[in-house]
């Protein structure tokens, strides 16, 4: 039998000081449900008939693990998890990028930052093609927290630097906005069978940097696609969800590529073009 246990999130986890949600998210229940984390450290559900207001679940062994090595890291993860609730977005970067900026706010959650930076660090160069590296995501929290460099880690300070010296030469693939009333996507990237990344232009557009390519013909797969209609001050329309696709590019020592797709209603066809507008190589 699967026992539930519910957690106040303006009670059980709060001190003076510390952050807590915003007015809209303050009746969101909290459980701790390693089963519904995938033994993960967290995991939410957007509102739903079961769960009206949205839900949000926690592995505590997991937390526990976590801040035994980083005291206090595990609570970026729970802000993390009201970030996809506030936002109401499956991206993790854009729910990462909101939970560092709401922590950096409160200056009592600074070491929340720091022990989360020593987490990902620690993770390296582990690969998740939802949300990177672990070095990936590291960096991804402090600039968007705005921390100073002084207070980053060392290995994230190179990494930071390395990965500035390295996306001036790579080509970038971005993906395009499409025509219709589906016109927006989220998929997940193969690319010769290797992960890539996760790419989107739903809640921001989002790059990603490619490896040396030889030349010739190359498999570029899209997994897990979930079609959208968005517009400016309209909220966002899921049309489909859990397709596929794939193209065969011929890269022709082009610097910046782009996604091309199109949703006939059932299944949705793509293609990799050149990209008219170059992204800001700022943008991760």
């Amino acid at each position: 039998m699967m026992i539930l246990v519910w957690l106040s999130p303006m009670g059980a986890r709060r001190a003076n000081g510390q952050w807590v949600p915003p007015v809209e998210l303050q009746n969101v229940p909290v459980f701790e449900d390693c089963g519904m984390t995938r033994h993960g450290v967290g995991a939410s559900i957007q509102p739903n008939l079961v769960y009206p207001r949205g839900a949000i679940f926690l592995c505590p062994e997991r937390e526990s693990e976590i801040d035994r090595r980083h005291p206090g890291a595990s609570r970026f993860f729970l802000v993390h998890e009201y970030g996809h609730l506030a936002l109401h977005t499956r991206e993790e970067a854009v729910a990462d990028e909101w939970a560092a900026k709401q922590l950096a706010a409160i200056p009592a959650e600074r070491g929340t930052l720091r022990s989360a930076l020593m987490h990902f660090v620690e993770q390296g160069r582990i690969f998740d093609p939802l949300y990177g590296t672990g070095l990936d995501r590291g960096l991804r929290i402090a600039q968007a927290a705005r921390l100073p460099q002084n207070e980053w880690p060392a290995a994230l300070v190179a990494y930071a630097k390395s990965e500035a010296d390295k996306s001036a030469s790579r080509t970038t693939l971005t993906l395009q906005m499409g025509e219709g009333y589906a016109n927006a996507a989220q998929m997940t990237i193969v690319l010769d069978g290797k992960p890539l990344g996760f790419l989107s232009n739903v809640d921001e557009i989002n790059v990603l940097y490619l490896p040396f390519l030889p030349p010739g013909r190359h498999l570029l797969q899209a997994e897990q696609v979930w079609i959208f209609h968005v517009e400016a001050g309209v909220q966002k329309v899921e049309v489909a969800r859990g397709l596929r696709a794939e193209t065969e590019f011929e890269p022709g020592g082009r610097r910046h590529l782009a996604i091309t797709f199109q949703f006939d209603g059932e299944s949705v066809a793509i293609r990799v073009v050149p990209n008219r507008y170059p992204p800001d190589r700022t943008s991760q």
